[in-house]
C-alpha cells in the first residue's frame, strides 16, 4: 500500500485525482479548475467567469465550454463606446446628476426608486430637449450593467432604419429584432424622434409595438425609455404602443413639459445633458 503511494505520488495531480474520483466527479473537478482560472479580458470584472468570457460546465455527462453571461454586458459595453456614450457613462452618474428645481429633484428620485422598484415595471422620461433624460437613464442603465444584467442601448433613430430595412429578409430580421425583444434590459433614447418631428411611419410603429409588446408580457425584462415626446404625444400616435407604455411605466413616468428655460443648452444652466 505504501508503495502504491509512492508511486502515486509521482503522477501528476490531475492524474491521482482520476483515480481517486469516479468519471463524473473528475470531470466536474476539470471543470471547477477550468473555471477557477482567471483571464485577461477588461473592461468589466466578471466573478463567474474570471475575466475569461467562457464557462466550462457538464452536459449529459460530457463537458462544453460555452459563452459566460459577461459577454453580454462587454457587448453592450462595446456598444455604448461604438455609441458615442463611453464618456457618458462616467459622466452621467447619478451622483453626478445637479439639482437645482424641484422638477430635477424629483427626476432623481424617481430615477432612484425604479432602480429598488423595478420588478414588472418600466421607467420612461419624455418631454424637453436639453434637460438631463440621458443622463438619468444612462445612470440607470450603468447601475443595472454593474449588476451584472446584460443591457442594449438603442439609439431610436439610428437602428430602427436597418430594422426596417431587414423586414424583407425573415432571417436578418428575426435576429435584429430578438435581441431588443429579450435582452434583459434594453433602454431606447430618443424613441420616436423623426426627421424633422415628422410622424413614425406605419413600418416604425408596427417594429415598436413588436418590440415592447413582446417584453409587456415578459415582466421580467427592464425596459428605459427616453423620448422627446410627452406620453400623451405617443398615445395619439399608437394608442397601443403609449398605453402598454404608460401602463408599465405609470409609477415611473416622468413628463417634463415643454419648457425651454429647463434647457441647459440654450440658457447656460446646469449641464445634466
Amino acid at each position: 500500500m505504501d508503495h502504491l503511494a509512492e508511486l502515486l505520488n509521482k503522477f501528476p495531480q490531475s492524474y491521482r485525482r482520476s483515480t481517486e474520483m469516479s468519471s463524473d466527479e473528475y470531470a466536474q473537478w476539470q471543470c471547477d479548475n477550468y473555471n477557477n482560472e482567471v483571464g485577461k479580458l477588461e473592461g468589466y470584472d466578471c466573478p463567474k467567469c474570471k475575466n475569461k468570457g467562457q464557462i466550462m460546465y457538464l452536459r449529459d455527462g460530457h463537458q462544453v465550454v460555452g459563452y459566460c453571461e459577461c459577454m453580454e454586458i462587454r457587448k453592450t459595453m462595446r456598444r455604448l463606446e461604438q455609441s458615442g456614450l463611453k464618456d457618458l457613462m462616467i459622466n452621467y452618474t447619478f451622483d453626478r446628476f445637479k439639482i437645482q428645481s424641484d422638477w430635477q429633484k424629483r427626476a432623481k428620485e424617481m430615477a432612484l426608486d425604479f432602480l429598488d422598484n423595478h420588478e414588472n415595471k418600466w421607467f420612461f422620461i419624455g418631454g424637453q430637449v436639453g434637460c438631463g433624460k440621458t443622463h438619468l437613464c444612462t445612470a440607470l442603465v450603468v447601475e443595472f450593467i454593474n449588476a451584472g444584467n446584460a443591457a442594449h442601448y438603442m439609439l431610436w433613430r439610428d437602428e430602427i432604419v436597418p430594422l426596417k430595412a431587414s423586414v424583407m429578409d425573415d432571417e436578418a430580421y428575426e435576429k435584429a429584432i430578438r435581441k431588443l425583444k429579450e435582452i434583459k434590459v434594453l433602454y431606447i433614447d430618443d424613441f420616436f424622434k423623426t426627421e424633422r418631428g415628422k410622424m413614425p411611419t406605419t413600418a416604425e410603429i408596427n417594429i415598436a409595438f413588436e418590440i415592447l409588446n413582446y417584453r409587456y408580457n415578459n415582466r421580467d425584462l427592464i425596459t428605459i425609455i427616453s423620448s422627446e415626446r410627452l406620453i400623451d404625444d405617443i398615445i395619439d400616435i399608437d394608442e397601443a404602443v403609449g398605453s402598454r407604455i404608460y401602463e408599465r411605466s405609470r409609477e415611473h413616468c416622468l413628463v417634463i413639459q415643454y419648457d425651454r428655460t429647463k434647457n441647459y443648452r440654450l440658457n447656460g444652466g446646469v449641464d445634466n445633458g
